[in-house]
């Protein structure tokens, strides 16, 4: 008997003593705090599983005894860390204007170029608010400066708001923050009308879209480049004697001369080529806002439009000339930096022929660095000389002319392009040369012997899809 009675004192539980208070839970994670007015045991009436609870553990109401501390409340279980920031996308064809608050923060206004309130923003240490909108120009300014930041904005533009005023930096990857839609037609009133009238303006007058951008220096700079470059190569055309050397075939002045001035006659022609492909795609940079291109590394496929230019000899006076040769191209990316394609795709006429041309080309891209990238590449042009109109009269017993000819030039070249915009770029390509099999043919009566080793000298434009 004494041995069941001491195992039913030692399995029964101890009794609870003043020491053994009850520790309250906290609500379940997403479920509501019980109402203060709950009794002791009270139970809850819905205990569906909606409510997110399966009991309710019994609440102890007694206060501590006096002189202990009060029982640890126990938080409830859940994920640690704060809730995560979801920043909606933004819609098709916004544009994003950043602020963010560096040292104490401070409070700045947001208008439009033409001076209307878009908002005011008070932004605090550390605390991002994310401004969208349509593409364009936006001035931001504290309220106590006289004159503001014109900040272009094309896919996301980050502003620091400080203690030492507002500083445009890098974007480095989004930002949480609310985000705050502005007007879209305002902004698109006040800046959007440039992107296509600024391009037309600048192909129709060099620097004038620069202008209506309001980049007056720019402008002007464009202008008078374009002027310059212009007027000396007309000079450098019209300066020769006509009544110098009359005579077919006679020189009246050196070799050498005539051969630096086509050579000087190329370069300028070809700087002005440049400058003025540059100066529209400028222009429309400045619209959109975007000085700094980001090339585009991953395209598919580019097209490209060329001028090659070499200095040849001639019959009669002068004896040196300049050879133009105007062509289009194809390449496509392959892989990563390398390009194959179809090139120097053109279509020439002489006297009494006519010529086409095309030919194969590989290209591999050895440097990128910003906006600049060096390519090598080789290929052959295969060009085919026909001739036109009615048959020459041949003398009885002689044979009569050949009317075809096939000529390859094989070649390698440097090639090396600037990038204006993300996919357009102007090119500079020197190339060496030598047609084996026939003549190469130019426009007019120029022509390149076969055998000759040839140094021409590109520059035309590029776009990348």
């Amino acid at each position: 008997m004494l041995r069941c009675a001491l195992i039913v004192a030692l399995a029964a539980p101890p009794a609870a003593g003043p020491s053994a208070s009850g520790v309250p839970w906290g609500p379940l994670p997403g479920q509501p705090a019980p109402p203060a007015g709950d009794a002791k045991g009270q139970v809850p009436g819905d205990m569906s599983p909606e409510t997110g609870a399966s009991e309710q553990v019994p609440k102890d109401s007694s206060a501590a005894p006096p002189g202990e501390a009060p029982a640890p409340t126990v938080a409830p279980m859940g994920p640690s860390g704060p809730a995560p920031v979801v920043v909606p996308p933004p819609e098709p064809g916004e544009a994003t204007l950043e602020l963010s608050g560096a040292g104490q923060g401070g409070q700045v206004i947001v208008t439009s170029p033409r001076g209307k309130l878009l908002g005011s923003y008070a932004v605090g240490p550390g605390q991002t608010i994310l401004l969208r909108g349509a593409p364009g120009e936006y001035v931001v300014r504290s309220p106590t400066a006289p004159h503001g930041l014109v900040v272009p904005v094309v896919d996301r533009t980050h502003v620091q708001v400080g203690p030492t005023g507002l500083a445009v930096v890098r974007d480095e990857g989004p930002s949480p923050g609310p985000v705050v839609r502005i007007g879209r037609s305002t902004a698109a009133r006040d800046g959007n009308w440039r992107r296509p009238v600024a391009p037309i303006l600048s192909a129709l007058v060099p620097g004038l879209g620069q202008m209506v951008n309001r980049e007056y220096a720019r402008g002007a700079g464009f202008l008078l480049g374009t002027l310059s470059l212009g007027a000396g190569a007309l000079g450098l055309a019209l300066t020769r004697d006509p009544s110098d050397a009359a005579t077919p075939g006679a020189h009246g002045r050196t070799f050498a001369a005539d051969v630096v001035g086509a050579a000087g006659l190329g370069l300028l022609t070809g700087g002005l080529h440049l400058l003025y492909m540059a100066q529209v795609m400028d222009a429309y940079a400045g619209a959109i806002g975007k000085r700094t291109p980001k090339p585009h590394t991953r395209h598919k496929v580019s097209l490209e439009l060329r001028r090659m230019a070499t200095v040849g000899m001639r019959a009669g006076d002068p004896a040196a000339q300049l050879y133009a040769d105007w062509n289009v191209g194809v390449l496509g990316q392959v892989a990563p930096r390398f390009s194959v394609g179809l090139t120097d795709l053109g279509l020439k006429f002489g006297p009494g022929r006519a010529a086409l041309q095309g030919g194969p080309r590989l290209q591999y891209r050895v440097l990128e660095r910003g906006r600049v990238w060096l390519s090598l590449a080789a290929g052959a042009i295969v060009q085919g000389a026909f001739a036109s109109g009615g048959p020459a009269a041949v003398p009885e017993g002689e044979k009569p002319p050949r009317t075809a000819a096939v000529a390859a030039i094989p070649y390698g070249q440097l090639d090396l392009r600037l990038f204006i915009l993300d996919r357009w770029s102007i090119d500079i390509v020197p190339r060496i040369s030598a047609p084996l099999g026939a003549a190469r043919y130019y426009r007019g009566d120029g022509a390149i012997p076969k055998h000759a080793i040839t140094l021409e000298l590109g520059t035309g434009m590029g776009v990348y899809f």
